[in-house]
């Protein structure tokens, strides 16, 4: 394909400063006829609606690299400080200075200095996508087929499936997953990853200690697979988890598709859990990760509308940096803790630190 190295320094030169400065003509020329947009074949930039904002930094082509999508993976982050290592370790070495697309429905450029240093990406860029217009529009495809890697920042979950479900965004997502590409999000942007979706709906967040009361609580609600990633196939992924207490929400949702035998997957704060497309898992970051599963001693002893949640002997796995676990064959040398749930009590976890 290319020399790495040199579209790193040519990158490094490029990407001072912020915003669309033009870069040198011969630098600019240079990466011109590395990139060949229509080699890669998704042809030229489409004009940018001009509704559609965007913030972006470097080359403003399509650098064509070569990816491997058996080496690729999907970024499951917990929220609040991001991972640094993530993004030095996995995602810098795969997109050889490809192009980095960020997206979100409110908010700023936040993202483009920080994964530009990181990643050493040719490209980032910030779309605000806050329509589904916006969502089915040529510009916003282009941007997600020509990606090497694809952010979903945090927000509301709510939103980005209102905005993105069932558009070209969430079509061309599917293509670029296919193609290779490295998928992932923090927070709300890793909530819409999972095979089920836990989507509120604008109504407000479920906490633990509320729902455990009652099994059809207002604020528990779903939408259907969004990324449609076979690693993640029956997952439903929850955030902030240990530093907000969500045991008692994870299982709960569990509850509610008890027939699917779904993996909760939950990520804590300033951690991020790598998964490779052969399902295998990495913990990177400061806290832990939690997988919960059921088998043949779990049991569901109550899960009726306006009663409080029952649940017994539910396998929770805790990873930590350093851990290992197979998410298709729950192979793991982590030893597995049996929780409980009882949300007619005081104290609703059996133990009573159920972390």
């Amino acid at each position: 394909m290319f020399n790495n190295i040199f579209i790193f320094s040519l990158a490094a030169l490029l990407l001072q400063g912020c915003g669309n400065s033009p870069a040198e003509p011969a630098l600019q020329s240079e990466l011109a006829s590395m990139a060949n947009a229509e080699a890669c074949g998704y042809g030229n930039r489409p004009d940018k609606p001009a509704n559609l904002t965007r913030f972006a930094l470097g080359y403003t082509g399509d650098v064509c690299v070569t990816l491997e999508p058996e080496e690729a993976g999907v970024i499951l982050m917990g929220g609040s400080t991001d991972v640094d290592a993530v993004f030095a370790e996995k995602v810098r070495p795969y997109i050889q200075g490809g192009n980095v697309l960020v997206l979100r429905t409110e908010g700023g450029a936040g993202y483009n200095d920080y994964l530009l240093h990181l990643t050493q990406a040719a490209s980032v860029e910030t779309l605000i996508v806050d329509s589904r217009d916006k969502a089915n529009s040529e510009y916003v495809a282009w941007a997600l087929r020509s990606a090497e890697f694809i952010w979903f920042a945090g927000g509301d979950q709510s939103e980005y499936i209102r905005f993105w479900q069932n558009t070209r965004l969430q079509q061309e997502l599917h293509y670029a997953y296919q193609q290779g590409a490295i998928i992932g999000g923090t927070s709300a942007g890793n909530a819409i990853l999972g095979e089920v979706v836990y989507n509120p709906d604008g109504v407000g967040s479920a906490v633990s200690s509320e729902v455990a009361k009652d099994f059809c609580d207002a604020n528990i609600k779903f939408s259907g697979d969004f990324l449609q990633a076979p690693l993640l196939k029956g997952t439903l992924t929850d955030t902030h988890f240990k530093q907000r207490d969500r045991m008692g929400r994870l299982m709960t949702l569990l509850a509610h598709h008890a027939a699917a035998d779904l993996t909760g997957i939950g990520v804590s704060e300033k951690t991020a859990l790598w998964v490779q497309r052969n399902g295998w898992v990495e913990v990177l970051g400061q806290h832990e990760v939690y997988i919960l599963r059921v088998d043949a001693e779990t049991h569901y002893e109550q899960t009726e509308c306006g009663q409080p949640v029952m649940i017994n002997d539910l396998l929770r796995y805790r990873l930590q940096p350093g851990d290992r676990y197979q998410l298709g064959s729950h192979h793991t040398d982590v030893e597995p803790l049996r929780i409980s749930l009882d949300g007619s009590q005081s104290i609703i976890y059996q133990p009573s630190n159920p972390y």
